[in-house]
C-alpha cells in the first residue's frame, strides 16, 4: 500500500503534549474516560486518539462537516485542546501545535493504547527499540500516560485510565471502529507491539496480495497492520471511522479540502472502505460496518 503520511515536527508536537497534559498550565483537568468507572482494564485497546494539528480551527470545521462532531474546550488552555464529541459522547481530542519556524508540518493521530502500568511500558520501548518521547506522568481527571515511538518511527501513547477502559460495544456512527499500523516492516513491528501488549497475531491479505496482520486479545480484534511501500516518509497509526456511506463521506472530505488515498475498491470490506488525507495532511479511514455477528478485519 502507498503511503501518504504527512511530517510531524515531534519539538513542537512535544510541547504543546505537555501544556495539553498539564506540565505548564495552572491546575487544568481532562474528563474521565467513563463516567461513571467502568471497572475494566483491556491491556492492547486503543482508548484514545488526539488529533494534533497546526490549523485548529480549520480541522473543526473539516471534521464537524465530515462527521457531524462537535468539539468543546474541557479546560483553561485557551482552546490549544479541544474534546472531540459525536453523539453526545467525548471520542478524541484534538489540540494544537505550532510548527518550529520554516517547518511545514501537517496533521497527525495519536492512539493512546491501554496498559497496565506505564513505567513498565516506557522500560519495554526502550528496551525493544523504540523512544520515549514524553516520561510517565499523571494527567488530573484522565489517568497516568506517557508518550512513545516504535522502531521504525511510528508516534504513539499508553494510558492507565483512573476510571477503567471504556467497554466493548457496538460503535456508533461517527465513533472510532477500527485502527491500523501503517508500517515498512511487519515483523518487526508485531515483535515490538507483542512485547507491550499479549496481542495473537494472524495473517491478513489485504487487495492487491498486500500483507498485513490482525492484533486481537483473548479472541478480541484490538487493530491491524498494514503493509506500506519502502518509499513511505514515515508509518502511522491510523483510525477508521464507522460512516453510513463511504461515497458520500468522501464527497464531503473533497468538498471540504481532502481527497481520497485509498478510494473505495470492492476487493476491501466490499467498497465499504476508504481513506482520506484531511486539508491539513491528518489520515483517517473510513468503514461502512453492519454488526452481524462477524468480526471485523
Amino acid at each position: 500500500m502507498k503511503s501518504f503520511l504527512a511530517t510531524v515536527s515531534l519539538t513542537g508536537l512535544i510541547t504543546s503534549f505537555l501544556v495539553v497534559a498539564g506540565a505548564a498550565t495552572p491546575t487544568p483537568q481532562l474528563p474521565p474516560l467513563n463516567e461513571p468507572a467502568s471497572g475494566l482494564q483491556l491491556p492492547g485497546k486503543f482508548i484514545w486518539f488526539d488529533l494534533a494539528t497546526p490549523a485548529i480551527q480549520e480541522q473543526q470545521n473539516f471534521y464537524g462537516n465530515v462527521f457531524g462532531w462537535s468539539f468543546e474546550s474541557p479546560m483553561r488552555t485557551e482552546d490549544q485542546y479541544l474534546l472531540i464529541v459525536n453523539g453526545g459522547h467525548a471520542i478524541g481530542g484534538m489540540f494544537s501545535y505550532e510548527p518550529p519556524d520554516g517547518e511545514q508540518d501537517g496533521a497527525a493521530w495519536i492512539g493512546l493504547m491501554s496498559v497496565p502500568d506505564t513505567e513498565r511500558a516506557a522500560q519495554t520501548v526502550k528496551a525493544n527499540g523504540g523512544s520515549v518521547e514524553i516520561n510517565p506522568m499523571q494527567v488530573a481527571g484522565r489517568g497516568r500516560h506517557a508518550l512513545f515511538r516504535d522502531p521504525a518511527g511510528a508516534i504513539f501513547g499508553v494510558l492507565r485510565s483512573d476510571s477503567g477502559d471504556p467497554p466493548d460495544v457496538e460503535v456508533e456512527i461517527g465513533d472510532v471502529l477500527w485502527v491500523d499500523l501503517y508500517a515498512r516492516d511487519l515483523e518487526q513491528m508485531v515483535a515490538f507491539y507483542q512485547q507491550l501488549a499479549p496481542y495473537e497475531v494472524n495473517p491478513r491479505e489485504i487487495a492487491d496480495a498486500i500483507p498485513g496482520k490482525t492484533l486481537s486479545i483473548d479472541g478480541v480484534l484490538r487493530g491491524g497492520i498494514v503493509a506500506v511501500d519502502e518509499e513511505a516518509n514515515r508509518t502511522a497509526w491510523v483510525p477508521y471511522i464507522r460512516v453510513e456511506e463511504v461515497a458520500a463521506t468522501l464527497e464531503k472530505v473533497v468538498a471540504g479540502g481532502g481527497f481520497a488515498i485509498v478510494p473505495p475498491d470492492e476487493r476491501l470490506l466490499d467498497g465499504n472502505l476508504a481513506v482520506f488525507v484531511d486539508p491539513n495532511g491528518g489520515v483517517t479511514g473510513i468503514i461502512k460496518w453492519e454488526y452481524a455477528g462477524e468480526p471485523l478485519q
